[in-house]
């Protein structure tokens, strides 16, 4: 028996749905809220092997041009934390899938992701590990384990005596060797309690000095600590500053990349070609080593795109690594990646939880309909 509400939902979608619930795959849901947009929910069990899988996912037609995607942060600042549900309601999406990793268990006000995020076309976390979902215009979509790097100039000299690189972009220093710019996404304060600060607005160095700096709107932070400090002497009040994120060849960003506007950094990648990709050695490749990639079973979310152009938001419950990727073959993925998991699994739909996460996230993908 299906579930859905179909006010204002086109009569051929409600029968395609009709369809698709009689033929045993599940259940689908559209609701009045989404105008007619090609956006659905659904459920279904997925069996891998002998086990039986329940998954949950909302699927998203990308070629409607009144969808668009965006990346969300938790109290709209890189470190903080809120629930999924209210950054949907936030945003205005209508819905929306937990995102990259980050440091749930660390005490303090700032719980950092570990990816790379990327919202309206600025990089605003530089993750180095895994892969990354991003989108440019027109919801043209990707997943490639793209890597990046920082450098910047002073008075317009990229190469020495100018030159200067970063680390990280609004991370909290956790070594004695620190080179990271803060932004305002970061919100108003930088958390670097030491090294050499460099304040800079408007593209020009108004002043230097040691550890917590507050962070101007028309500018940023940039901090140096250790054996990284000795950067900090290129740098004078009054010289004009500025930075770019590039490949991690040092290659400038060009086509795709440099035309990408949201992005989120996870992984590992499940599916490629069609095909499952996963593997222990795969995983590793892209940087994670820990058990609960792995090895271990675990509840699960992750991203999709199927062969004729749509995105699933999926999750499902516990699940290795290697079950999950062929999950998402299963349910008609062309190219899929994990995100993060656990108690962090979560996925919104019409204003609902189809899957309830157990904390406060980091970040989100959500799903717009007409800028809303």
């Amino acid at each position: 028996m299906i579930s859905r509400k179909t006010i204002g939902v086109p009569a051929a979608l409600v029968a395609l749905l009709v369809l698709v619930a009689l033929s045993g795959a599940g259940t689908e849901c559209a609701t009045a809220a989404l105008k007619g947009a090609s956006i659905v929910s659904g459920s279904q069990s997925v069996k891998v092997g002998s086990k039986a899988f329940q998954v949950n996912y909302v699927r998203v037609d990308l070629g409607d041009p009144r969808v668009g995607l965006r990346m969300v942060l938790g109290q709209d600042r890189v470190g903080g934390t809120e629930d999924l549900l209210s950054m949907a309601a936030r945003a205005g999406a209508q819905a929306a899938i937990n995102g990259t990793f980050f440091n749930a268990y660390v005490d303090g006000p700032y719980k950092d992701p570990v990816g790379t995020l990327i919202r309206d076309g600025e990089f605003v976390h530089r993750g180095a590990t895994g892969t990354v979902f991003a989108v440019a215009d027109g919801n043209e979509v990707r997943m490639e384990p793209a890597r990046f790097k920082i450098v910047g100039a002073t008075n317009g000299l990229w190469a020495w005596p100018g030159n200067w690189y970063s680390y990280w972009i609004n991370r909290t220093p956790t070594s004695q060797n620190y080179a990271g710019i803060f932004t305002p996404a970061r919100g108003r304060r930088t958390g670097a309690a030491d090294g050499v600060s460099v304040v800079v607005r408007d593209g020009a160095v108004t002043a230097i000095g040691r550890g917590e700096q507050k962070i101007p709107e028309d500018g940023y932070v940039i901090n140096f600590q250790g054996s990284e400090e000795g950067l900090a002497a290129r740098f004078a009040v009054g010289a004009a500053v500025e930075y770019k994120v590039v490949m991690s060849d040092g290659s400038d960003r060009i086509g795709f990349w440099g035309r990408v506007s949201e992005g989120l950094g996870a992984g590992p990648k499940l599916v490629s070609g069609g095909k499952v990709s996963y593997s222990a050695e795969s995983a590793k490749a892209e940087g994670f080593t820990e058990a609960k990639i792995l090895s271990m079973s675990s509840a699960r979310s992750g991203l999709a795109l199927t062969k004729d152009g749509n995105l699933l938001m999926v999750t499902c419950a516990a699940a290795t690594m290697a079950q999950f990727a062929q999950i998402m073959q299963a349910l008609g993925a062309v190219e899929a990646m994990n995100l993060d998991g656990g108690a962090s699994s979560g996925l919104v739909y019409g204003g609902k939880y189809l899957t309830r996460p157990g904390r406060a996230l980091s970040n989100a993908l959500v799903v717009l309909v007409d800028g809303r």
